[in-house]
């Protein structure tokens, strides 16, 4: 179960009254998140039946409200995102035990199971339209956190979890990235806000038409080229991690129909896909240490399997996969 915080009917009620929203007809805990407390809500209002998600941030509310303010401009220009509603005093954040509470439209349509090249070009041409849309915003950013010193640092405390071979890698993609971003022209490639976390799960999709896209919460200021790198380890690769070209190119292509990419990105691509493939590897193992419990030893494929069980941690194992690919191809 993905959920950290039971929230009593009553107390629901009583928060989304603050924004118009009463009686609850429907409450559903939502499974697919693992930061934060989400719930799918039917409920009345003024205007009628309404769908909606509510969040509440188990940690800090990122960005003092960035989100909020990037979410309304790229709804402004046209695309598809959750716009948080307001509190009849006008907030859009409000305190539900203790916690920040954010409520949205809940979308129709489902996250990709199996991804069309069609789908891919489409997320291309999301991620082209964000990236100009958000660019009045990047001075207002936080910047992405997993930089050179978060790597060197998560790396070594992650190190003696894994086994000889798993060790290998890491020292291998932690050379690699180490030395790639310090590349004065690598440093220089364009930098904007980013989504920073568009997996599939993050996108909804009635076949082939993009819905919406979804949790914005680690949005932040990096090359823009870092949020291609991430979307296309997850929609532009088969089941073995191995990259396949025809939704590769449609996602690349759907992209520059907004923002042709320079020589350097083009260049480049394949070394940011190693780094994000490493940041997300190490994140994950982050959580699964937090909710294991784990020390400074090997932690055995058991332990891993029931830490994944709790429905609060993704598994690392795919990202370590797409390394053993793509450290030799970059």
């Amino acid at each position: 179960m993905a959920v950290h915080t039971e929230l009593a009917p009553a107390t629901l009620e009583r928060l989304l009254s603050q924004y118009g929203f009463s009686p609850v007809r429907r409450v559903e805990h939502a499974t697919q998140g693992i930061e934060n407390s989400n719930f799918f809500v039917a409920a009345d209002s003024e205007q009628g039946a309404v769908e909606l998600v509510v969040t509440l941030f188990e940690s800090e509310l990122p960005g003092d409200g960035f989100v909020l303010r990037l979410l309304e401009a790229l709804a402004n220009n046209g695309l598809p995102v959750p716009v948080p509603f307001r509190t009849k005093s006008g907030e859009e954040i409000s305190l539900c035990e203790d916690r920040a509470a954010m409520v949205v439209q809940r979308f129709r349509g489902s996250h990709p199971r199996s991804t069309t090249v069609e789908q891919c070009r489409q997320i291309g041409a999301f991620l082209g339209r964000m990236h100009l849309a958000a660019q009045p915003l990047v001075r207002t950013a936080t910047a992405h956190p997993r930089d050179a010193d978060w790597l060197r640092r998560t790396a070594r405390d992650l190190a003696p979890m894994l086994g000889a071979q798993a060790k290998r890698l890491l020292d291998e993609a932690s050379a690699f990235v180490l030395a790639f971003l310090s590349r004065s022209d690598v440093r220089s490639l364009p930098r904007g806000v980013v989504h920073g976390d568009l997996f599939c799960d993050n996108a909804l999709f009635e076949g082939d038409q993009l819905i919406a896209v979804i949790d914005f919460h680690h949005a932040s200021k990096t090359m823009l080229t870092f949020d291609l790198a991430v979307a296309l380890n997850d929609w532009a690769v088969d089941t073995q991690g191995v990259t396949e070209q025809d939704r590769q190119s449609a996602l690349i292509e759907g992209y520059e129909g907004f923002r042709p990419l320079s020589f350097a990105e083009h260049a480049y691509l394949d070394g940011l896909r190693v780094y994000a493939a490493l940041c997300f590897w190490l994140s994950r193992l982050a959580q699964v240490k937090r909710i294991a419990g784990w020390g400074h030893t090997h932690l055995p494929p058991w332990r891993l399997d029931r830490a994944l069980s709790t429905g609060r941690a993704k598994d690392p194992r795919w990202f370590e996969r797409l390394l053993y690919v793509h450290v030799g191809e970059a």
